[in-house]
C-alpha cells in the first residue's frame, strides 16, 4: 500500500502530526524549560495523544534535541557561513555587523522562532538541563568557534584569553536582552509611540560595532 494511500485509509499524515508535536514542544519548552515541561503538556499544546512522543521521538529529552536542532537549523546556521565571505576590511567589518545584528534580533526576538531559541539559550545558560552538555558540542560551540574566527581576521596573533574576552565582552550587550525580565528596551517602546523597534536595533548594533571597529581592524583571513 502506497504512502498516499495509506493516508486516505487512516486520515492522518504521519508528517503532519510529528510537526504539530515538535511546533508545540518549541512553545511549552521555551515557556517552562526542559525540566518542567512535561510531554502531557506538549500534547495538550498540540491536541494529540500523549502515546505519540514516544511514538515519534522516543522520550521527553529526545523531542526536546529534535526542538533546539530545527531551531538552530532555521534560526542560527545561517550564521555560520558570514566568516566565510570575509577578503578584507570593507567585508570583515559587514562580516561583524552582521553577525552582531543577527544576535540582537535573535535575543530581542518577540515572535518565533527566533523568540524560542533566544528563552532556550537563556534558560540553557541560568538553569542548565541534563542535556546541555550535548547542546553546548553541537550547537553552541560552533557558533562561538565561527564568532572567535571572525575576530581572529583582527587579532591574529592573540592568544585565547584574549580571544574570548572579546567575543564574551560583544556576546554579553546582546545577551542582556534574554536575561533581563523587563528590560530597558520595552520601557522605552512603551514611552514612545513611534518607536521603530528594527531602527533602534540598528543603532545598538551601530553602537556595539563603532566600539569594535575603534579597537580592532582587519589584518589577515584565518
Amino acid at each position: 500500500m502506497t504512502k498516499r494511500l495509506r493516508k486516505r485509509k487512516t486520515g492522518k499524515d504521519p508528517k503532519s502530526t510529528q510537526d504539530k508535536i515538535l511546533s508545540a514542544a518549541m512553545k511549552v519548552f521555551a515557556e517552562h524549560n526542559f525540566r518542567d515541561a512535561t510531554t502531557r503538556m506538549i500534547c495538550t499544546e498540540a491536541h494529540v495523544n500523549v502515546a505519540l512522543v514516544n511514538y515519534y521521538f522516543r522520550s521527553k529529552a529526545e523531542l526536546y534535541k529534535a526542538v533546539v536542532s530545527t531551531l538552530f537549523e532555521n534560526v542560527a546556521k545561517p550564521m555560520l557561513s558570514i566568516p566565510d565571505a570575509v577578503c578584507d576590511e570593507a567585508t570583515w567589518k559587514k562580516a561583524m555587523y552582521t553577525w552582531v545584528r543577527r544576535s540582537l534580533a535573535i535575543c530581542a526576538a518577540q515572535k518565533p522562532p527566533e523568540y524560542y531559541i533566544a528563552r532556550l539559550i537563556g534558560m540553557e545558560e541560568t538553569e542548565p538541563s541534563e542535556l546541555t552538555q550535548d547542546i553546548e558540542s553541537k550547537f553552541t560551540e560552533p557558533m562561538r568557534q565561527r564568532f572567535r574566527r571572525l575576530l581572529r581576521m583582527a587579532m591574529p596573533d592573540a592568544d585565547e584569553d584574549t580571544v574570548s574576552l572579546w567575543a564574551s565582552s560583544i556576546n554579553a550587550q546582546s545577551v542582556v536582552y534574554v536575561l533581563a525580565k523587563s528590560g530597558w528596551l520595552s520601557k522605552y517602546c512603551a514611552l514612545t509611540p513611534e518607536f521603530d523597534r528594527e531602527r533602534w536595533l540598528d543603532r545598538v548594533a551601530d553602537h556595539i560595532c563603532e566600539g569594535v571597529f575603534c579597537r580592532l581592524s582587519f589584518q589577515r583571513c584565518v
